[in-house]
């Protein structure tokens, strides 16, 4: 059992994990390229590929925005969800394959 959690983290969760911080990474730089004026918000093709990266991350920083509200143009949930993916890809999820050891 241990075995094949070991693989299932290292081979799955874990990789997906680290793409999720990159696709939060892009969806917060697309953001602020958009607000800076560098990529006009009226291009198809970035509205589309800001569109994909808001319908990844929206889901799961939604939930957070409840507890958390933003500091004027500061949305905290985007922080606080990077570092429970960070939480979960780092100790959670490791601590809990080696309780099955």
């Amino acid at each position: 059992m241990f075995e094949l959690l070991s693989a299932l983290y290292s081979y799955f969760l874990s990789p997906l994990l680290t793409i999720l911080v990159f696709v939060l990474f892009a969806y917060v730089i697309m953001g602020w390229l958009f607000v800076f004026g560098v990529v006009n918000q009226y291009n198809p093709t970035a509205r589309q590929i800001y569109g994909m990266l808001e319908s990844v991350i929206e889901p799961m920083a939604r939930p957070i925005r409840q507890f958390v509200p933003p500091l004027g143009q500061l949305d905290l949930s985007i922080i606080i969800l990077f570092l429970i993916i960070q939480f979960l890809n780092g100790w959670l999820l490791p601590q809990f394959i080696l309780l099955f050891r």
